[in-house]
């Protein structure tokens, strides 16, 4: 018998494109997922794959006249952000869909306390005071970890922390219990001790409150901790989705390979060298003003083949178990993968 699945959000083949001098650059081009309540999602891939672009469609955030959601849907609970006007976006965006930014320094205001701005957060959603709306934001401090949070919630910005920043900026997300959280890098900068104390609040939080996550990064040691499901995307597109366990375990398609050989391991030195070199996919990830004919991968891909990965654009199917591949030599690449010593 099938388990029902709880599905919050779902974006359908997203396709957001910016308009620049040199013409339309297609940023996302048909990337498409589902997530569940209570579970994390993670987009991972290199700087300029699409990742944040792909969260500021969800929330609608794309600069005026230059970005747009050319085509697809984003469906929560059912309805269609894209369609919907600016005011009714306003009433979803903070309140059901919440996003904790990459640099809180650049998201939270100087000018104005933290407390008063989770305040702040509040009152655009709900119909309550400024004197209770203050009151919760130095409960939501303590929440996540502040401590002293009626202190803290007096500070300014600049007098916090890096992790306290972020803690805030977490605070302001969670300000109307949101159902669903874009998390885009939010421990990038951190050392590891606050970074690893920032994913515990993460998860603490997701259990207690049953949110559902969308964590981006480029940090497959993060992705490993935090994720139900992976989606790896590439020059705009999906090229590898699964479960968290089977792409760690048996990443099929040769770009998501080249991402976990790149992580550096203890041990994995042969023996009379102290300091391996680190492997490293080579070449750059194309500019989305002038991607590759075929295969946005091939140039650099060591498995591409000079008849059909140069001219065509492969789909992205399911190789089993929902284990989604975008790679036409997949099943080549996998059996060399499974013969190598």
């Amino acid at each position: 018998m099938p388990v029902e699945r709880n599905i919050v959000l779902e974006v359908d083949n997203l396709q957001t494109h910016f308009s620049t001098d040199e013409g339309v650059v297609r940023a996302v081009d048909g990337v498409s997922f589902q997530l569940e309540a209570g579970k994390t999602l993670a987009l991972v891939g290199e700087s300029g794959s699409g990742k944040s672009v792909t969260s500021l469609s969800i929330m609608r955030l794309l600069q005026k006249g230059v970005g747009r959601v050319a085509g697809g849907r984003i469906l929560f609970e059912g309805r269609d952000l894209a369609a919907l006007t600016e005011p009714e976006m306003r009433r979803v965006r903070g309140k059901d869909i919440a996003m904790v930014f990459q640099e809180p320094m650049t998201s939270l205001t100087p000018v104005y306390t933290v407390g008063d701005q989770i305040a702040e957060a509040i009152m655009a959603h709900e119909p309550i005071s400024k004197r209770a709306a203050r009151a919760r934001a130095v409960e939501l401090l303590e929440t996540v970890g502040i401590p002293e949070p009626a202190t803290r919630a007096r500070a300014y910005p600049h007098q916090l922390s890096g992790g306290m920043r972020q803690r805030v900026m977490i605070a302001i997300a969670l300000a109307c219990n949101p159902k669903v959280l874009i998390a885009d890098e939010p421990t990038t900068g951190l050392d590891v001790t606050i970074q690893a104390q920032i994913l515990d609040l993460m998860r603490r939080l997701q259990k207690e409150t049953g949110m559902a996550i969308l964590f981006i990064t480029h940090d497959l040691g993060v992705v490993a901790e935090m994720a139900d499901r992976v989606l790896v995307m590439y020059a705009g597109r999906t090229v590898e989705e699964a479960a968290v366990e089977p792409l760690f375990g048996e990443p099929r398609m040769p770009y998501t390979q080249g991402l976990m050989a790149s992580i550096p391991r203890l041990g994995s030195a042969p023996e009379g060298v102290s300091h391996p070199r680190l492997q490293a996919i080579r070449g750059n990830i194309p500019s989305p003003r002038n991607l590759p004919q075929g295969c946005a991968f091939h140039p650099r891909c060591e498995h591409a083949s000079p008849d059909f990965c140069t001219h065509n654009v492969p789909a992205l199917e399911d190789s089993g178990m929902g284990h989604m591949v975008r790679c036409a030599r997949w099943r080549d690449v996998l059996q060399t993968a499974q013969v190598a010593p």
